[in-house]
């Protein structure tokens, strides 16, 4: 995968953006500290016993599946990039974590 021409849009950052991310507009690195940011608010919802509307849940399934499509790219320069690689398998384990929350917490609330 070739990195775009395109810089990263948050401030003072000029990093590439990935294909993967030119939605976004962003490089991988703002790109993980969002969602993170964004998974942690979500969890804390659960937690607090708020549900997840659809569109947060929809939101959720795509960041796991850019994850993985951003991992299974090749030409990437993922090696080079192992800190990324790592944050983004962390990304998943707490979309998956988020997701067996939920769904722990549904099974208990109908029962």
């Amino acid at each position: 995968m070739a990195w775009q021409s395109r810089a990263c849009q948050t401030a003072a950052c000029s990093a590439p953006v990935p294909p993967g991310l030119i939605r976004h507009g962003v490089c991988l690195s703002h790109y993980l500290d969002d969602a993170f940011t964004r998974v942690a608010r979500t969890l804390e919802r659960c937690q607090h016993g708020h549900p997840l509307d659809s569109g947060t849940l929809e939101w959720l399934t795509d960041q796991g599946d850019l994850a993985v499509r951003l991992l299974s790219q090749e030409g990437m320069g993922m090696a080079k990039l192992s800190g990324e690689r790592t944050k983004l398998l962390e990304l998943l384990l707490c979309l998956a974590n988020v997701q067996e929350y939920v769904r722990h917490h549904s099974v208990s609330k109908s029962t």
